[in-house]
């Protein structure tokens, strides 16, 4: 009889072993492949921060004023200190700016490398997200190049000068080896947990539940450890930011686990699974906020407050595709400022920017359920989408100008009156093959506002004065 049992056991301890392998085994892969998957996009989305931050540091028209003979003049220095900055205080390996030169081609602008510069207009090689930040959107690489330099993984922003141009292109390398070996440890650290709990679950069959108890315990270490680094890579992305990380302490439940029962309680509820997913969850909280406010950063316009021309461009991208799928409903009104131009010659361009930022106060305060972007110096898009009238825009014009006439009469802090032209367009589902029609539309209604001001208030100024 106990021969018998013996071998009862024995087979059922070799079935679990079998069952525990297996199981152990697919989880193992696809935690492998999930956790690449996550890690590889968690550094794309670092080096595109990077890039955006840089590009938002630079000033756009100096950048497109720099030629061939500029190294060394006081606008190429001060391209260089800006560009030091992220290469001494970001675990980055090069910073540079590039200019299109034509037909998918690609020169150095600025190099601050102080051993082996790129050199002006020198050609760089071709990727596609390079290639999309010359169209004025964001872009990283998905596979690495190589180059005389090396083997990189890069990011690339755009640098608008003040008219909404691309000026130039910053370009932000990662050493391959350095990324493939964060992608890499991240998953080994995978493997390495999964490895463990296979040998946990073989021993919760052999050995006594204490020692289980104790293994189990060994693995949530592991496996906190493992939150914990990404809770540090989260902070190091912040770091050059001014963000604020939201989940710098555990939650009340989470300590309860920490500090409830006796000393052998206490131990269990560390190896809870529930322990481990508050931790797990509190990560992905913090990794989301973060998505969220970097977003924020670089598609809004830092002086006026509303979205900037890369949020633009992407909202036209959108529209483009709705149109050609038959459902876009939508209205553009585009606006600009009359006589800044005049102002910031006369006044200086602080008043210029007091008046830019009041006209972007007075545009939200009628068109707020609209995307406004600032596209240009003073020129704002609204896009509202849903179904609009001709009849219903000229309402929405009334209520801008009884807005317009208050503020003039009751909040300006300046002497001279604030006015801006604008123009309105309704799309026509099948006349209007594109955005752009639209806008055009909208854009010669606003520039017929400004020629019937301008002849009302005695100006005969050109577009390009305003």
């Amino acid at each position: 009889m106990k021969k018998r049992k013996f071998l009862h056991s024995a087979k059922y301890t070799i079935v679990i072993c079998i069952f525990l392998l297996a199981v152990n085994f697919i989880l193992g892969y696809v935690l492998v492949k999930q956790s690449r998957a996550a890690m590889t996009t968690l550094m794309n989305d670092r080096m595109l921060d990077v890039s955006n931050a840089a590009a938002a540091s630079l000033d756009g028209d100096l950048l497109g004023s720099i030629g061939e003979n500029d190294m060394g003049s006081d606008a190429y220095d001060e391209i260089v200190k800006d560009l030091r900055l992220f290469q001494d205080n970001i675990d980055l390996e090069y910073i540079y700016t590039v200019k299109d030169m034509g037909d998918k081609h690609f020169g150095f602008i600025v190099d601050p490398d102080p051993v082996d510069p790129g050199l002006y207009g020198e050609e760089i090689t071709y990727t596609d997200a390079l290639y999309q930040a010359s169209l004025g959107i964001a872009g990283v690489d998905t596979e690495a190049f190589k180059d005389r330099w090396g083997t990189f993984y890069s990011a690339y922003s755009p640098v608008f000068d003040s008219n909404g141009n691309v000026a130039g292109i910053v370009g932000v390398d990662f050493n391959a080896k350095w990324y493939e070996k964060q992608v890499k440890r991240f998953a080994f650290s995978v493997v390495l947990v999964s490895f463990f709990s296979l040998i946990i679950g073989a021993v919760i069959v052999i050995l006594i539940t204490a020692q289980v108890r104790r293994r189990l315990n060994g693995v949530y270490e592991d496996l906190s450890f493992l939150a914990t680094d990404v809770e540090h890579l989260s902070r190091e992305m912040a770091a050059s930011s001014n963000y604020t990380p939201t989940t710098d302490k555990l939650t009340s439940d989470d300590m309860e686990l920490y500090t409830s029962g006796s000393k052998k309680d206490r131990r269990l509820n560390r190896d809870s699974i529930g322990a481990l997913g508050n931790k797990i969850n509190l990560m992905h909280t913090e990794m989301t906020h973060y998505i969220s406010y970097v977003h924020e950063q670089a598609y809004t316009d830092s002086m006026t407050g509303v979205s900037n021309k890369t949020a633009y461009l992407e909202m036209v991208k959108n529209l483009n595709d709705k149109i050609s799928k038959g459902t876009a409903s939508f209205a553009t009104v585009v606006f600009d400022v009359n006589g800044l131009k005049k102002v910031n010659d006369n006044l200086g361009h602080e008043y210029g920017d007091m008046i830019i930022c009041d006209t972007a106060l007075i545009i939200k305060r009628v068109f707020d359920s609209a995307r406004i972007f600032r596209i240009g110096g003073d020129e704002f898009i609204a896009i509202m989408e849903g179904r609009y009238t001709d009849k219903y825009m000229l309402e929405l014009f009334k209520q801008l100008d009884k807005e317009l006439a208050s503020f003039n009469a009751n909040e300006k802090k300046y002497e001279m009156t604030l006015s801006f032209s604008r123009g309105a367009s309704v799309y026509r589902s099948g006349e209007d093959a594109d955005y752009q029609t639209v806008f055009k539309r909208a854009d010669e209604a606003m520039y017929a506002n400004k020629g019937q001001y301008y002849r009302q208030f005695g100006d005969r100024r050109r577009r390009s004065d305003d």
